[in-house]
């Protein structure tokens, strides 16, 4: 096949490929932004990754470790494991440091007495990223406990000082060394707070980012809704959010044992999957968790499920058949008993800020034109050309475009001096969440046929 300017002298197949339409934007809705904590390696810096390896290479070079009980290595590698395609990532510390643990949760939060932009205000600071993820939320604290005094054994006939030996005999050098114990670094109260700031500072603009959430580890299903409940305690919801529950039990490689994980890493990889395969219109649920082994509590019933769900709690179930799934696309505004706004499905929600993104791209070059009747002309046809488009994706509902969106421009008259006012309006689809079918027979036909 030939090349597109090749000459048409000689017989024979030529590629030319279409060109774009003018002003149809490609803004990806895919791209996850991670704050955490990485090691040594670019702390305070906004870095870009677009897999597991170039990460790897970025921050943990020579094959160094990830600082103990820091999340974010594991969440980014779940994320690229379940269709991540590209993640910001923002390192805030060397290490965790269970003394500074105030300092490192201002700091994940972009809230230190720091005048440059770090953490999460970093990171916002990022026009590709979409997604975001605070896996630090969750880190651990490593605690030694000292081993009891009746565990030592008896004393030895070994002569030697007496501040050296304890309660039961025992040379310092030779009794057992403290047990190692991981908690988690932030409490209860801590967490909550931290992710109600987070949804906070998302609603000042609300179109751009969408957060993912979890509830502490181990919760069984009525504290997961306790959870929810309190997270949105005195206000309306938000759409802003997700919540997703239960943790998951996550092996690196086959043999190695199972290690308790937030879903938020491998939530977002679905996210970026169904985003590049589909489009932000189609809902992230009913996938497969490629690296999860099992959910902790394991026993996530049909009950557990629709207790969960009615309160807006996104559920990880292990299907039969299946594997670990992803069963559940409602944000923060989901009310109890039913959805008070077409915003309470994931799908919708994403789909209005792509939508929002899009328009700010598709306007944006046309800013400083003049302002006149054929500019208007110009910004109707190439918002309609776009949405068009989306509705060829089956994101809008509706049988014509136009049930389905309007555009509207005012005229120079219209507008103050110096605006160009483009009203838009789309009709969002919903998932179908409940799927019926109603079968039965008709009794009682005969049906006669006869040949000719």
């Amino acid at each position: 096949m030939s090349v597109v300017n090749a000459s048409y002298a000689i017989p024979g197949v030529y590629r030319r490929p279409q060109a774009r339409a003018e002003g149809f934007p490609r803004v990806r809705t895919d791209i996850a932004g991670f704050v955490g904590v990485a090691g040594p390696q670019h702390v305070g810096q906004a870095l870009a990754v677009d897999d597991w390896k170039s990460y790897v290479a970025l921050f943990h070079r020579g094959d160094e470790a990830p600082p103990p009980g820091a999340m974010l290595y594991d969440a980014l590698r779940s994320f690229f494991a379940n269709g991540g395609r590209r993640a910001w990532v923002v390192n805030v510390a060397p290490a965790i440091d269970a003394e500074c643990a105030p300092s490192l949760l201002n700091t994940l939060l972009g809230l230190a007495d720091d005048p440059s932009p770090h953490g999460l205000e970093l990171l916002l600071r990022q026009d590709e990223v979409s997604i975001v993820v605070l896996p630090e939320l969750d880190a651990l604290q490593t605690v030694l406990t000292p081993r009891s005094a009746d565990d030592d054994a008896p004393g030895d006939p070994c002569f030697s000082s007496c501040l050296l030996r304890g309660a039961a005999g025992v040379p310092a050098h030779q009794r057992p060394a403290p047990a190692q114990q991981l908690l988690r670094l932030f409490s209860d109260d801590d967490l909550l707070w931290a992710q109600r700031y987070l949804i906070g500072r998302l609603q000042l603009a609300r179109w751009r980012w969408f957060a993912l959430l979890a509830p502490p580890p181990g919760l069984s299903a009525d504290a997961a809704v306790r959870w929810r409940r309190r997270l949105t305690q005195g206000s309306e919801g938000a759409d802003v959010a997700a919540l997703y529950w239960p943790w998951l039990l996550q092996q690196s490689r086959i043999g190695e044992p199972l290690a308790l994980r937030s879903p938020v890493g491998a939530v977002a990889g679905i996210f970026a999957a169904v985003d590049v395969a589909q489009g932000p219109h189609a809902a992230p649920a009913n996938r497969r968790v490629d690296d999860a082994v099992a959910v902790q509590p394991p026993d996530v019933d049909d009950e557990a499920n629709r207790s969960a769900y009615d309160a807006g709690v996104n559920v990880l179930r292990a299907l039969p058949g299946l594997g670990v799934a992803l069963w559940g696309a409602r944000t923060l505004l989901w009310q109890d008993g039913g959805a008070a706004d077409v915003l309470a499905f994931v799908n919708a929600r994403r789909c209005l800020s792509a939508i929002a993104r899009s328009a700010e791209v598709v306007g944006r070059p046309l800013v400083f034109e003049p302002n006149t009747a054929l500019l208007r002309i110009r910004l109707h046809q190439m918002m309609t050309d776009y949405l068009l488009r989306v509705f060829a994706t089956g994101a809008l509902m509706g049988e014509l475009a136009e049930e389905a969106f309007f555009v509207a421009v005012d005229t120079v008259e219209d507008s103050a001096e110096g605006q160009l006012v483009c009203r838009i309006g789309v009709a969002l689809a919903t998932p179908a969440e409940f799927i019926v079918f109603r079968l039965g027979r008709e009794g009682g036909v005969i049906e006669r046929g006869e040949r000719q």
